[in-house]
């Protein structure tokens, strides 16, 4: 979680470009363990789907992976500007062969998403997760400044 305040800053110039769009961040926060044996194998996928995501994914704006120094752990964020570029991940992800080598290399011990996720995104999510995360009370800087400046642009 301390990586989404900073992430979300980096966002704002990638999202001032989309003001066609309704800005309703989703994220995905999840912590990964990686399956025992599949090290060598889990970083040569990481690398393999992070430059899959970027090429065929284009409003997907942060997906990284965060391993940890025994390379036993890692966390990987992935920021979305809406629910419509969440669901586009999911579909690109949902029975392919991305999700049966990200099974085969890495079980999940947590998955929380975060923003404010619609019924089709839960229901694409229900085999990983059923930890949704609304906001309730706090402020967004970033999000303020760039509808003003959606505003202005429209």
């Amino acid at each position: 979680m301390k990586y989404l305040s900073l992430f979300l800053l980096l966002l704002s110039t990638s999202l001032i470009g989309m003001h066609h769009e309704k800005l309703d961040v989703i994220v995905f926060a999840i912590d990964l363990e990686i399956v025992e044996g599949q090290e060598k194998n889990a970083r040569d996928f990481v690398s393999r789907i992070t430059k899959n995501v970027s090429e065929k994914e284009p409003e997907t704006l942060v997906y990284q992976y965060h391993f940890s120094k025994k390379e036993n752990k890692v966390f990987l964020l992935e920021i979305y500007p809406n629910n419509k570029a969440a669901l586009i991940h999911m579909d690109y992800f949902l029975g392919s062969k991305w999700e049966a080598e990200f099974v085969k290399n890495f079980s999940i011990s947590n998955f929380q998403v975060l923003g404010n996720a619609n019924s089709k995104l839960k229901k694409s999510l229900a085999p990983f997760t059923k930890d949704f995360r609304s906001s309730l009370i706090g402020f967004d800087r970033v999000a303020e400044q760039l509808g003003e400046e959606i505003s202005e642009i429209k």
